[in-house]
Formats: C-alpha cells, sequence, structure tokens
C-alpha cells in the first residue's frame, strides 16, 4: 500500500502544477478530467496491482505539464491547419461558444435557413 500511496502523491504533485482553464470549467477542463480518474483508480486499489503502468503515466504527465515536447520541438508558424491562431482556438473551445452553439441548435430549421440566406446576400 505504501508503493500505491507514493504513486498517488507523485501524480498528484503533477497535477497541482497543471493549471485548471476557467474558460473549461464544469468537466471539461483535462486536468480536471484526469484528477478525477486517477481519484477514482487509487479508491479502487488498482495503483497496487499496476504499479508499472501507473510509473509511466507519471512520467507520461510530467512530460505534458513540463510541456518537454514543446520545447523540444518548437512550432515555426502561429497558425494551425485551421488557419486559426492559438488564442483563436482557445476562444471557439470556451464554454461560452460552446454555449451559443447548444442554443443554435435550438433554433428551428426554417429560421437557419433563413439566416443562412441572408448572410449570403
Amino acid at each position: 500500500m505504501a508503493l500505491a500511496a507514493g504513486s498517488y502523491k507523485r501524480i498528484l504533485g503533477i497535477l497541482e502544477k497543471w493549471p485548471i482553464d476557467p474558460t473549461k470549467a464544469g468537466g471539461r477542463d483535462y486536468c480536471e478530467h484526469l484528477l478525477k480518474h486517477v481519484t477514482q483508480a487509487y479508491k479502487d486499489n488498482t495503483f497496487e496491482a499496476n504499479y508499472k503502468y501507473w510509473d509511466q503515466q507519471y512520467v507520461a504527465l510530467q512530460k505534458l505539464v513540463n510541456n518537454s515536447n514543446k520545447n523540444k520541438f518548437p512550432r515555426l508558424l502561429s497558425s494551425s491547419a485551421t488557419t486559426l491562431t492559438a488564442e483563436q482556438c482557445h476562444q471557439v473551445l470556451s464554454n461560452e461558444v460552446m454555449e451559443e452553439l447548444r442554443n443554435e441548435d435550438k433554433r428551428s430549421f426554417l429560421k437557419k435557413l433563413i439566416s443562412l440566406r441572408s448572410s449570403k446576400k
């Protein structure tokens, strides 16, 4: 059990370094998801049985938190395949835009057609 507790504490220490994105609150943030997954695994006592697996997960999380690939392979361009910058992608994936898209799905088909036709003119 000591190995499991130590491994659990190491992973929690890494996840504490990872900042939670306030624009993706409510379960959409990756750190929140990982924290729930790790906590559930510790409660289910899978740390002791899969010690090597959790050790590999710790190393992978450490690379993510420290941005090792970002530092090792710097990007030359500021845009992505979508031609959006990182800041624009961040805005598109925010909770506000997701809520707006959900509200747009509630519009009737006729209203969508009218707005599409008026935007083309």
